[in-house]
């Protein structure tokens, strides 16, 4: 009787395989990588187009939005109405911006940004952020000792983990969470050892 011989796979197919596999890896990883990178990108760049609408609205009201004393007056038919700012020259934070929600001159601020044209968007509702969560206008000294009233971009807790604010951080300034003009609040350092959990407070953006 004839002998029967089952046939394997031989090393070089296994090796072409290995390959294939190696270089299918390697694309995904490759391909999340510019992902993140294009989201730290993008988050940094949403604080130059705000700040671009602030210096716009400066130039036109003579006033900062969200603090803005007379907008009602300017914007009567926006709708939903808006809200007068104090015109102390500070835009305050009042927390996070929700929708149905005014909340303070930081979320007040994005409404008049957009009665004004600004921005895009309904109401004093956040602007949604590339990592998920939202981000307002506020006076850089909310998060920033002796900043002072000059506007930055204030990124919810949601919006930011330790890897992505490190990355935008080292990536457009001194890398540090308490100096430099990317900073995070009660965050004495990014903890790389739990890279993706969010930071413990608001981070800004001095524009």
């Amino acid at each position: 009787m004839k002998k029967r011989f089952e046939k394997g796979f031989t090393l070089v197919e296994i090796a072409i395989v290995l390959v294939i596999v190696g270089l299918l890896l390697g694309g995904v990883l490759k391909g999340q990588e510019l992902i993140f990178n294009s989201k730290v990108k993008s988050t940094y760049n949403m604080s130059k187009e705000l700040s671009a609408a602030v210096n716009g609205y400066q130039d036109r009201y003579k006033q900062m939005p969200g603090d803005d004393p007379n907008a009602l007056t300017r914007f009567p038919n926006y709708t939903p109405a808006v809200t007068n700012g104090n015109g102390d020259g500070w835009i305050a934070w009042g927390g996070s911006c929700q929708v149905g929600q005014q909340g303070g001159e930081n979320c007040t601020s994005l409404s008049h940004l957009r009665a004004s044209g600004f921005i895009s968007g309904t109401g004093p509702e956040g602007v949604p952020a590339p990592f998920g969560g939202t981000a307002s206008v506020m006076s850089s000294g909310q998060l920033m000792p002796n900043a002072g009233a000059s506007p930055a971009l204030g990124l919810s807790p949601q919006t930011l983990t330790h890897k992505s604010a490190s990355a935008m951080d080292t990536s457009f300034d001194d890398g540090l969470s308490t100096t430099g003009s990317i900073r995070c609040r009660n965050l004495a350092a990014y903890n790389m050892a739990t890279p993706d959990t969010n930071v413990p407070d608001w981070c800004s953006i001095q524009m």
